[in-house]
């Protein structure tokens, strides 16, 4: 699955490189330049005059205004003195002119110069500027496809700035910046952290911002698209209502391109692939009228494409990418993908020929792509070549020269010269030879002990999980026959000296009186068996299936003092009888836990399953522990549920922290 790329920038300061930018928009922004250019209008001291018109310069973008950008931005400057805090932030300013042309060398130089020149400044003001600076110059390094140096720039840079200006609304943009770097490397748990954090400083930022309601917007939806593929829908939930209150008001505004999007998402991993291709469609239809929205309705496109497919609507999916294939903006390297994903479509509807045509022309679009980088690789070759060959033809007539000049003497030098460094090659080469044979002899050793050694450590684990498997069932015996002697022995026992006081003789008021009492010892006898029995195999398992078992035991727990609460999605009767035990033994070993040494009053089960993965996160109020401590306390029961897990090649993340309760996640797959 290819993976989505977030790249979100800060709209009132920092403009798309293109020529046509698309304005995320709920109010009137027209009106907010109107004030803020009267509020200019009525400064009279030069410095605050300049730095409101290096402001303006940026608010006029909202309207799309060049002549004013441009007039506002030549005032500030021509009003800011020299070595003064407007012109350290006329660097900003003017390096917002330059995204129009492309050139992100040039941009970038131009933020960099006004970071160097703000540094001589301390006020939050300064702060602020050098903030958002640094933010611009870190999502250039994510348009750039540089990750880890945008990262480094949000994190040690732009971050501590922010934090020194007191602005909530930048931090909160800062912040929301890192979430995006998390969620272009799926991420999802850290993301969601930033993106928790954004989302209080923007909402406590201040009200007089052109962008803040449409910021407050946008961040939510980030939110519930990263929880939909963090696979927590009920967190993406609360996101998505969230923004569709705040866009009711606006059912035109173009941030319901995004907001589409992320209900679409919502609804395919709820598998409601009808109401999935429903929120893609009102995404497709209001950009439609919109060039400037092509990115993000062929963004709609793809999703809605993926959507049919996983609802078996072949027909309906091919005529989507269909679509997305002849629009002209999609560029070659896009194409050559939807191209393969038409040969697969179509061969899986068994048209043969369709599929064996898009497949031809992926082969040859990739063909070409190669042809054309190798084209480009040819011309720089040949560059270096004629570079060389000019840099030989300079030295030959050198040489020339000298020849000329020395004669003999210069002849027999250069003889000497030439043999003696024809010689120290050979001894080089001979030299270069032994040693590569060596090394190679010496990485081949290396490797060979390096898999002895891998192969060893596998083979301990592999002991080590058996030992621990086998210590886990003697437990289950001796646990077994403990409840079979001290129980259910001890109840017949019971019966049987009852019985054995009745006799042929005894009188009917004997009998009246005892037998009651030798019933009432064999029901109680039956109850007990039946408990074991249940123990070792539950009934609801094998008759009704895992969710109907696993809903039974966590009520069997449930008491006056103690809230169960279980919660089962998409969890199918089809998983292997001996895997549902598994998980069954999984669950009523952490219920046991919890109940018995954490003191917990609630407990949340979740068991959910996504086509051959299954989820387990069980989440206690209890008192908690320091994981660290897991394999050397005593007492806590957790060693029997990590042999079963690493059995089945699972994953165990356990969180908590000494009052502050218990949540176990685990992971594994059942197909």
């Amino acid at each position: 699955m290819r993976k989505t790329l977030y790249s979100l920038l800060l709209l009132f300061f920092i403009v798309p490189i293109c020529s046509a930018q698309l304005v995320y928009t709920l109010d009137d922004d027209a009106a907010y330049v109107a004030k803020k250019e009267k509020e200019a209008a009525a400064l009279t001291v030069d410095s605050a005059k300049a730095f409101a018109y290096l402001k303006l310069s940026s608010v006029c973008r909202l309207i799309g205004d060049t002549a004013k950008i441009r007039d506002y931005l030549n005032r500030g400057i021509a009003l800011s003195k020299p070595h003064s805090f407007a012109e350290a932030a006329s660097w900003f300013y003017k390096a917002q002119t330059l995204y129009a042309s492309g050139n992100i060398a040039a941009i970038e130089a131009t933020l960099l110069k006004g970071d160097t020149a703000l540094q001589a400044f301390t006020g939050k003001e300064a702060y602020k500027v050098r903030g958002y600076g640094l933010h611009a110059y870190g999502t250039l390094q994510q348009m750039k496809g540089d990750e880890k140096a945008a990262m480094d720039v949000f994190v040690n840079k732009a971050l501590p700035v922010a934090k020194q200006s007191e602005d909530d609304f930048l931090i909160g943009n800062v912040e929301k910046a890192i979430a995006t770097v998390f969620m272009n490397a799926d991420r999802r748990e850290d993301a969601a952290q930033y993106l928790m954090r954004a989302i209080d400083h923007i909402e406590r930022s201040t009200i007089d911002n052109a962008i803040r309601i449409e910021t407050v917007v946008e961040v939510n939806v980030y939110a519930a698209e990263n929880y939909v593929y963090g696979h927590k829908l009920d967190s993406a939930k609360i996101y998505l209502d969230k923004a569709a209150r705040i866009l009711a008001p606006k059912p035109n505004s173009n941030l319901y391109l995004t907001y589409y999007y992320a209900e679409g998402a919502y609804f395919d991993r709820r598998k409601q692939y009808g109401a999935a291709v429903a929120s893609f469609d009102k995404g497709i239809a209001l950009g439609k009228n919109e060039p400037r929205a092509a990115y993000a309705i062929k963004r709609l496109m793809i999703a809605k494409y993926k959507a049919l497919l996983s609802n078996k609507d072949y027909k309906a999916a091919l005529v989507v990418m269909q679509e997305v294939v002849n629009n002209p903006l999609v560029i070659v390297t896009d194409k050559r993908i939807y191209y393969k994903d038409l040969a697969e479509t179509y061969a899986i509807t068994g048209n043969k020929s369709a599929a064996y045509d898009w497949a031809s022309k992926y082969i040859a679009l990739s063909d070409s792509l190669y042809d054309a980088k190798f084209q480009n690789d040819i011309i720089e070759l040949e560059k270096k070549y004629n570079n060389a060959e000019n840099q030989k033809k300079i030295m030959l007539l050198q040489a020339a020269k000298e020849k000329a000049d020395l004669k003999g003497r210069n002849n027999q030098l250069l003889a000497f010269l030439f043999a003696g460094f024809s010689i120290f090659l050979l001894a080089l080469a001979v030299l270069g030879w032994l040693y590569y044979r060596n090394s190679r002899k010496l990485v081949a050793q290396k490797e060979l002990s390096h898999q002895q050694e891998l192969a060893a450590v596998s083979q301990q684990q592999q002991l080590k999980l058996a030992a621990a498997l086998l210590q886990g069932e003697e437990r289950e015996r001796k646990r077994l026959a403990g409840d079979l002697h001290d129980g259910l022995g001890g109840m017949l026992a019971g019966v049987k000296i009852n019985l054995s006081r009745l006799s042929p003789t005894t009188t009917e008021d004997a009998i009246a009186k005892d037998l009651p009492v030798i019933i009432n010892q064999l029901d109680r006898s039956v109850n007990e068996l039946r408990r074991i029995a249940r123990n070792m195999m539950p009934e609801s398992l094998v008759s009704s299936g895992l969710e109907i078992a696993l809903k039974e035991i966590c009520e069997s727990f449930t008491a006056p003092n103690l809230q169960v609460d279980f919660q089962a999605y998409n969890v199918e009767k089809n998983i292997a009888q001996d895997m549902q035990v598994t998980i069954f033994r999984i669950v009523q070993e952490l219920l046991t836990n919890a109940v018995r040494h954490a003191g917990a009053t609630a407990i949340l089960v979740q068991c959910s399953q996504n086509e051959n993965t299954f989820y387990i996160t069980i989440e206690d109020n209890g008192k908690g522990f320091k994981t660290g401590q897991i394999d050397v306390a005593k007492g806590i029961g957790l060693t029997n549920v990590k042999n079963r897990v690493g059995y089945l090649k699972g994953n165990l993340e356990i969180e908590s922290s000494p009052g502050a309760g218990t949540t176990i996640n685990i992971e594994f797959h059942v197909g």
